[in-house]
């Protein structure tokens, strides 16, 4: 199936594209994110970790906000056939 991706993550989870993946039927959130890091960092980039100095991908995630067709979702919710999906940072503040 294909999805459109929009990632405003300030580069807290690596270099992504945005734009249309097509992923298998029945993914989530996080599979879509998954995939698209695996295809922004190449085979054996290894699902665990993120590059660099960062954090890694689980802690990456709880920074992160996901928005499937405009509305509040969360990463294990899944996806269906042209669903557009946003992935913004979460705003900190003290």
């Amino acid at each position: 199936m294909q999805v459109e991706a929009k990632f405003a993550c300030g580069g807290i989870i690596g270099p992504v594209r945005n734009g249309a993946y097509v992923i298998p039927e029945g993914s989530t959130i996080s599979d879509l994110l998954d995939a698209s890091l695996a295809e922004s960092l190449g085979p054996g980039s290894g699902q665990g970790s993120s590059s660099g100095s960062g954090p890694n991908r689980k802690s990456a995630k709880e920074m992160l906000i996901f928005l499937r067709n405009g509305k509040q979702a969360q990463p294990d919710m899944r996806l269906a056939e042209g669903d557009r999906v946003h992935i913004l940072l979460k705003i900190f503040g003290g």
